[in-house]
């Protein structure tokens, strides 16, 4: 039986089976009694040799096989003599208790090996089915994301394609002179896309896109880090539907985001 903190799997397998000494049986019992993972393999593994065990044809042993069974008791217990009649007389029951106890542990040292052999085999197939369950619900995890996805790119595409959405170019401020973006704002929906052209910001900044409206405070449009040099990026955002822009912007806001503006300004554009 292994030292790890856990019992192994084969070992309770084992277990499940009658298979272990009693001695390592009786350490096993005591650590799932305290152990709850090992707890729920054993009582699986039980249900799994209560199912092998049903599934098992069940034989009986040949005429020939119990002649031989006898005859090894009655070698074992030398002839009876004329002198000990009334004791044979006395004992008989217990005579026959032990034959059938002998017999049943001759049975028990065939078929505990090919018992335990079909349960290691059992193991493997429910192994290998866990691991084919999991590829299976890794696989419909990714044909979710694909379709989420797709369905995003959609949307994205029907806002670009129509006639109210509009486009706001984006250049940079004294903070940024080298920085640019476009927006392409969708008015009815509210639905925000923009890239932008900005140096990298250090892990614990962000930027963060701003529409500004014609009245009240500027609403937050989403925030993004800049990507490598050269590697074009598209973000998108929400703000509420029918949102009048007087123009768009880009500060510089603290990791996770600002409620309102607070850094600098680094990309401006007018609606």
């Amino acid at each position: 039986m292994s030292n790890v903190e856990h019992i192994r799997d084969e070992d309770l397998e084992f277990l499940a089976l009658g298979a272990l000494p009693e001695d390592e049986a009786a350490a096993v019992r005591a650590h799932a009694a305290a152990c709850t993972e090992c707890a729920k393999k054993l009582t699986e593994a039980r249900g799994r040799a209560a199912t092998l065990a049903f599934g098992v044809p069940q034989e009986k042993p040949t005429a020939g096989a119990k002649e031989k069974l006898f005859a090894r008791i009655a070698a074992d217990r030398g002839a009876t003599s004329a002198g000990v009649k009334n004791a044979a007389e006395v004992v008989p029951a217990e005579r026959e208790l032990r034959g059938e106890a002998r017999k049943r542990s001759w049975w028990n040292w065939v078929l505990v090996p090919v018992a335990a052999a079909l349960a290691l085999v059992s193991l493997g197939l429910w192994r290998e089915n866990e691991g084919l369950v999991g590829e299976v619900r890794q696989a419909r995890l990714e044909a979710v994301r694909l379709e989420q996805e797709r369905v995003r790119v959609e949307r994205l595409v029907n806002v670009l394609a129509a006639p109210e959405t509009i486009t706001v170019k984006l250049t940079g401020t004294a903070d940024a002179a080298q920085g640019s973006g476009v927006v392409k704002y969708n008015q009815r929906s509210g639905i925000v896309i923009y890239t932008a052209e900005l140096p990298t910001l250090p892990a614990d900044k962000v930027y963060q896109m701003w529409l500004v409206p014609t009245s009240g405070t500027p609403i937050s449009a989403g925030i993004f880090s800049q990507a490598e040099p050269g590697k074009a990026q598209v973000w998108s955002a929400r703000v509420p539907a029918n949102s009048e822009p007087k123009a768009f912007a880009v500060t510089i806001e603290p990791a996770g985001g600002a409620p309102q503006p607070s850094g600098p300004k680094v990309l401006l554009g007018a609606s």
